[in-house]
């Protein structure tokens, strides 16, 4: 798997890992004890951990989604950074039904050992 570089490379690659079905590339972008808030009108409150990140991740999966993010600022502070941008999910629910789904993000990712990025916080919900 390839690794995230930037803070940025990070939410497009999850996106390019949940369109094309790929849990293990998803959950390779997380810190181990990561968090991850249930987008608004997907559920309630947020996981933490590779077990929850994966209950909730297949969720979306299982609704053959296209995932579109796009990172617009980032601001980093030594091995933090924080990257706000806008995403677009499109899909089928559980009855058939077309989903379709917008929002504004604020996630929070940080500068591993080997350089590359992974995500602390993924807050799909921007300043909610």
């Amino acid at each position: 798997m390839s690794q995230a570089n930037t803070p940025e490379d990070v939410a497009r690659m999850l996106g390019e890992a949940i369109t094309s079905g790929d849990m293990d590339a998803a959950l390779s972008l997380y810190e181990p004890g990561a968090t991850f808030a249930m987008p608004t009108g997907f559920g309630e409150g947020s996981v933490t951990g590779i077990d929850g990140l994966r209950e909730a991740l297949g969720g979306f999966l299982a609704m053959s989604p296209e995932l579109r993010i796009n990172p617009e600022k980032t601001l980093v502070s030594g091995e933090l950074a924080m990257v706000t941008g806008s995403w677009t999910l499109r899909g089928r629910g559980p009855e058939g039904s077309d989903v379709d789904a917008s929002g504004r993000y604020a996630d929070v990712m940080r500068r591993q050992s080997d350089g590359s990025w992974l995500y602390v916080i993924d807050n799909p919900n921007g300043s909610d």
